[in-house]
Order: structure tokens, then C-alpha cells, then sequence
């Protein structure tokens, strides 16, 4: 059964950035900052979601050739924004990210209620020439304040922003800044020559979304010794866990990537659901 008809529909009637989760003998579920809610009265089989994950991939403008055990595509749609698809497998199964963005970056201002951080915060970046790391729990979180934090940068100021992600989320505007944006696996083949393409341009600022622990220590080596704000954007649940992955896959050279990355904005939602911050040495 072909579930994605329901599944583009209701991303459709969603304003906000909004992800869904597929998952063998269980319904399709709307992923939350504090849980997961059903949104359609079904369980799916593995059939079910393989043959959604095949209907999902005909909307790609080009061939992808087969699905294999893991990937990503992503695709737009007219008023309503770019899907973004990821996958892996389970036992054999797929399990299935679907991620709804919508085509227009909100204001920082719109997300951040304290005005007063946001000023701070700018005074942080005005004077601060290296790697910083951007955390939140989950990835809607702080890819949605990165995005909105880049469009700000680029209104207020003058130069070229080099965007690396796989695969790209939100399209940024050009204002007083030129956004160069580049996805891994179609622009380029990899984040190492993503890295290499970007020290060619020499921005003023570098965005990196969605790397891995690995790449993030190739990346983080050749981007320290350059002067420029370098913004590495990752899911961690707060400065703790985002230093112990880089102990688990790192090992020993943990401590040396650490070292690189001096400063860390670490998000948290707020009673009220808006995202608030801190700015962290480490």
C-alpha cells in the first residue's frame, strides 16, 4: 500500500517545518520536539513503506538509480516547500524520514524571544574568527535556527556565505551577502570536496549541516588555521553528549577536534516552545 498521497497532503496543510517517521509494524508518526504523535490510522508493513519510498523518489527531477540500503533524495513542491527524504534499514526493512521545509527562512527574531541574546549574540560573531558548533536535540530544531541565524547574516552583512549540506534544506536569498549553496551528492561528490571548493572561493562565512563525526574531524583540521567564521550545525542533546560522540567515533583524536571548536550555541525550546540559547566556551 502506497501511502504517499496521504503523507503530501498532510505535510501540505502543515505551515511549519514538519518531519515524519515511517517504521515497519508501526503508524506513520509526526516527530516532535517531546514525542511523536499518529497522524494516520494504519500499520504499515515493510511493503507498504518500500512501495511509499519508491512513489516519494518519482517525484525527483532525475533517475537515482536503485534504492540500496540507505539514502537521500529531496524534491520541491509548488507552494507548499522542499521535501527532504532520508532512509536506512532495519532488519531488512526500511525505516523512512520525511521532512517537510518550508520555501520561506523565518526571522531569527520570529524564533529567539529575547532580543537582547540576538544582540549578544551578534557581538559574539562580530568578533570571532574560527569554528563553531550550533546543537540541538533534534534536527528541525537547529537547522531552523542556523537557517534563520544565516539569513540575518546575510542582511546585515557584506561578503560570500558558502553553504555545504546534504542535502540542501532552505534556498537563502542574496541581500547584502552572496550565498553560494552547495549539496553533497549532487554539486559535489563528498564534504572533503565541498571543503576544498570553499577555501578556493575564500567567503566570509562557511555553513556545514548534517556531517558526520568524521568528516566533521577532516573538515574541522582544514578549516582552523583559515580566518573565517566557520558554522558546523549537528544534532546533540546538549555540549555533554555532543563531546562524548566525538570520544565514541573519535577516539584519540577526540581531544584535538575539541580543541579546534572553541565555541558552542547550545538550544534548548523554552516552556513556551520558542528556542533559546546559550553561548558556551569549550
Amino acid at each position: 500500500m502506497n501511502i504517499a498521497p496521504e503523507i503530501l497532503n498532510y505535510l501540505s496543510e502543515r505551515r511549519e517545518f514538519t518531519e515524519v517517521i515511517l517504521a515497519p509494524k508501526a503508524s506513520p508518526v509526526e516527530r516532535r520536539e517531546r514525542g511523536v504523535e499518529k497522524i494516520i490510522d494504519v500499520i504499515l508493513s515493510p511493503d507498504d513503506i518500500r512501495d511509499t519510498l519508491v512513489s516519494l523518489r518519482s517525484h525527483t527531477p532525475t533517475s537515482l538509480g536503485p534504492l540500496g540500503k540507505e539514502g537521500f533524495f529531496s524534491f520541491g513542491m509548488p507552494d507548499v516547500g522542499r521535501i527532504r527524504v532520508t532512509y536506512l534499514t532495519q532488519r531488512g526493512s526500511y525505516v523512512v524520514s520525511i521532512v517537510k521545509v518550508p520555501y520561506d527562512i523565518p526571522d531569527l527574531r520570529d524564533i529567539i524571544p529575547s532580543h537582547e541574546k540576538l544582540e549578544e549574540l551578534f557581538s559574539t560573531l562580530y568578533n570571532y574568527n574560527g569554528i563553531l558548533a550550533i546543537i540541538g536535540k533534534s534536527f528541525v530544531v537547529h537547522n531552523l535556527f542556523s537557517y534563520a541565524l544565516l539569513k540575518e547574516l546575510c542582511a546585515r552583512e557584506s561578503g560570500l556565505i558558502y553553504v555545504l549540506e546534504r542535502p540542501i534544506t532552505y534556498l537563502i536569498k542574496h541581500s547584502n551577502s552572496i550565498v553560494i549553496q552547495r549539496e553533497v551528492g549532487v554539486d559535489v561528490d563528498s564534504f572533503d570536496e565541498g571543503i576544498e571548493e570553499a577555501l578556493f572561493m575564500h567567503p566570509e562565512i562557511i555553513y556545514i549541516s548534517d556531517i558526520t563525526i568524521k568528516d566533521a574531524l577532516r573538515s574541522v583540521k582544514k578549516l582552523f588555521d583559515i580566518p573565517v567564521l566557520t558554522v558546523l550545525s549537528t544534532t546533540a542533546s546538549s555540549v555533554e553528549a555532543f563531546k562524548r560522540s566525538f570520544d565514541v567515533f573519535l577516539r584519540e583524536d577526540s581531544g584535538e577536534v575539541l580543541r579546534l571548536i572553541s565555541k558552542v550555541i547550545e538550544l534548548k525550546l523554552n516552556e513556551d516552545e520558542k528556542i533559546d540559547f546559550r553561548i558556551i566556551d569549550i
